[in-house]
């Protein structure tokens, strides 16, 4: 567990320990490394105050704390003080120093070998002294698995339970290693536990959970239905695990039988079996959309095996026809509607549109087609949820707002990829544009390090790369326009704005690989690469990043998504950019003299629009950082989205950026969070704010009609 400097308002002493850093924070409270008189250093969790003054809360907390420290100290962060009866009730654990399984996988990659098998059996040891004194604990995951120099210690036990009660809804736990009888709101005992070690095995082993990741309704239908996949298991230890993630608590084994069959080599044959009614999960299945995850298995009984699990008015159909019910019902509880609940199993497979000859034979279309070009282009997306949103909470009182927030919710806009789990977003949009005849543009920024010049790990990268494919799969052979990464070529490794380890060329090499993804064997997806703005970090660059990044492969590159140039500008700039990237390409050098004669291959672009209406902002007072870019007042956004740009090289303007999306808390130099241009504290970067929403849309240049 690594440390971060104390916060303005944190304290510095709790009981007789000395607090150093902060270690992180959750739903009880914050934990803190802290020192006792001795100079030993502890884990102090702080309840939050609103818990601690519930007298039944600190009933429960005390209960729970006694039977923690029953647990021995194998294989977990013993519980070595607490007070509950203090005026913030706190807790004190052994301190492990060392990274967490999850940040381990993603930094380096998934364990093999005998690291894996000792984690497993670790883990084990470590269920076996929790369930031993009674205690059950219910978030076993990868962030609670610490590497130590000893040892794998799993922390956090024995006090999950307090969370369930604090809950508004039934989800307690993280939800790709819940199990199902947690997902159905029921009891759940050691069974459970052993659930979330086969999961968190699975995790160690193959980078993913077992049931994949995205929206919480998703990930919960997976581990109610769905056969996990386990990739990076093999020979006994595939069978543990498959066994401890039985459906039915009753058929997986208990934490002793974990551990007598990881400290033997004999095949476990022993291990409970599920009953016929309820199928064991199969061997794993070869990944088939790229995103880790795996579309719906065909119900059982297909293959002349045995009937779907549920309709056959048996027991077993009734008990997963009740699961069913009741996760839906939890689903529902944590504010997920029921139209998303069901989305996956409509949109599991890509749908393609295959082209035929004239004699209405399939003819494989191969040649690229890019959607921009062609004639008579309309642009299509749903409308944009945050302002339509916006617009049904003002029509009452404020009904001229509310109009102005439709017309601005209804401008085709980009659809954001930023989640693991987008196959359905991807699907809607494509099929929905397809439908009425439009194209939609998507907008991928996921890449782990694209655009905040953060440490990422040989891992995170695979994921990333196996992610891609998934959208392009998804897309097949329609028609899509795909704005690549931004700021992916402004925050690069390697340079003096990131001084990272790794290097450009990695970043280039990541680049060049995701837009072959998306382009080969996708006629229809034209993709476009981060071009940056005029200025920053400046044209000749810019022009070096594009060719490294295989700009002769992609369809052209992007301007204006981080600034608020007036259109005419931008394309200016686009020209240049696209006139210095040939001049480099032809002449093989890194610099292109404005007389040098760039020839007749052009780099074509797109600008982002959205936001550009008033043009850039010239602050009328003195700054130490103004932060120009960061909600600059009085801005507009501008024009519509249209491949009538009058420009050869421009393809089309597009809405990229969000209107009403904060770019975070904008300091401009000076103390505190409160922006000192506005006279308020702006929401956190990229999410909704209404008012500035509106300042735009009421400045649009040409005004929202």
């Amino acid at each position: 567990m690594t440390s971060e400097a104390l916060r303005d308002g944190d304290p510095r002493q709790v009981g007789r320990y000395a607090l150093l850093g902060r270690l992180g924070e959750g739903g009880m409270g914050v934990v803190y490394l802290g020192e006792d008189p001795g100079g030993t250093r502890v884990a102090v969790k702080l309840i939050h105050a609103r818990m601690a003054s519930d007298p039944d809360f600190r009933r429960r907390f005390a209960r729970e704390v006694a039977a923690a420290r029953r647990v021995a100290r194998f294989c977990t962060a013993p519980v070595l003080d607490a007070d509950v009866r203090a005026d913030v009730a706190y807790l004190v654990t052994e301190y492990v120093e060392g990274p967490s399984l999850d940040d381990a996988v993603r930094e380096s990659g998934p364990l093999k070998g005998s690291a894996l098998d000792g984690l497993a059996a670790a883990m084990a040891m470590a269920l076996r002294a929790i369930h031993g004194a009674g205690v059950v604990h219910r978030d076993l995951k990868p962030s609670n698995v610490l590497l130590s120099q000893v040892g794998p210690k799993v922390i956090d036990f024995g006090i999950a339970r307090l969370a369930d009660a604090e809950m508004s809804s039934a989800i307690v736990g993280t939800p790709s290693y819940m199990s199902p009888e947690q997902v159905a709101g029921s009891p759940v005992g050691p069974a459970s536990d052993v659930f979330s070690w086969g999961c968190t095995v699975a995790f160690a082993a193959g980078g993913l959970p077992p049931f994949g990741a995205g929206s919480v309704p998703t990930i919960l239908l997976r581990i109610v239905n769905e056969a996990p996949e386990l990739r990076g298991l093999s020979g006994p230890l595939l069978e543990l695990v498959t066994a401890s993630l039985s459906k039915n608590p009753a058929t997986r084994p208990t934490a002793q039988q974990l551990m007598d069959h990881l400290s033997t080599t004999t095949p476990s044959t022993a291990l409970p079996t599920p009953p016929p009614s309820e199928a064991r999960n199969p061997p794993p299945r070869p990944t088939t959309d790229g995103q880790g995850t795996l579309p719906p298995s065909p119900p059982e009984g297909t293959d002349g095996t045995a009937p779907p699990e549920g309709t056959d008015g048996t027991a077993a159909g009734r008990r997963r026809t009740r699961l069913l019910a009741a996760s839906a019902a939890v689903v529902l509880a944590a504010g997920v509607t029921t139209a998303l609940l069901w989305t996956r199993h409509d949109t599991a497979t890509p749908r393609t549109t295959t082209p035929t000859t004239d004699q209405g034979t399939p003819a494989r279309t191969t040649t690229p087609r890019n959607p921009l070009r062609e004639n008579g282009v309309t642009f299509y997306s749903e409308k944009e949820k945050a302002a339509a949103r916006q617009a049904a909470v003002w029509r009452k009182d404020r009904p001229a707002d509310a109009a102005l927030m439709d017309r601005l919710a209804a401008v085709p806009h980009a659809v954001r990829l930023n989640q693991p789990e987008v196959r359905a977003t991807v699907e809607t949009a494509v099929t929905a544009a397809q439908d009425a005849g439009g194209v939609p543009v998507l907008l991928i920024n996921y890449m782990p390090g694209g655009g905040d010049c953060a440490a990422v790990g040989a891992g995170e990268m695979r994921v990333y790369q196996e992610w891609v494919k998934g959208v392009a799969r998804q897309i097949g052979d329609r028609k899509a326009v795909i704005i690549l990464e931004p700021s992916s070529l402004v925050n690069l490794p390697g340079t003096k704005d990131c001084k990272l380890a790794g290097t450009a060329e990695q970043r280039y090499r990541d680049l060049r690989e995701a837009v072959r993804s998306l382009r080969t064997g996708h006629p229809g997806t034209a993709v476009y690469l981060d071009g940056s703005q005029d200025l920053y970090p400046g044209t000749e660059i810019m022009a070096r990043r594009l060719i490294g990044a295989g700009i002769d492969q992609a369809d052209g590159f992007f301007v204006n998504t981080a600034s608020f140039q007036r259109t005419p500008k931008a394309v200016e700039y686009g020209k240049s950019l696209s006139a210095c990237v040939a001049v480099m390409r032809r002449t093989g050098g890194t610099t292109c003299p404005k007389d040098a004669d760039p020839g007749g291959d052009l780099s074509h672009f797109v600008v982002d629009t959205a936001r550009n209406g008033q043009g850039s902002w010239t602050p009328t007072k003195k700054y130490a950082d103004p932060q120009v870019w960061c909600n600059p007042p009085g801005r507009g956004v501008g024009e519509r989205p249209t491949t009538d740009t009058g420009e050869e090289l421009a393809d089309a303007y597009l809405w990229i950026t969000r209107a009403g999306s904060s770019g975070g808390r904008c300091r401009r130099g000076t103390n505190g969070d409160k922006d000192p241009e506005r006279g308020v504290v702006a929401p956190e970067s990229g999410e909704w704010w209404a008012d500035l929403a509106l300042e735009r849309a009421r400045n649009a240049q040409p005004p929202l009609r």
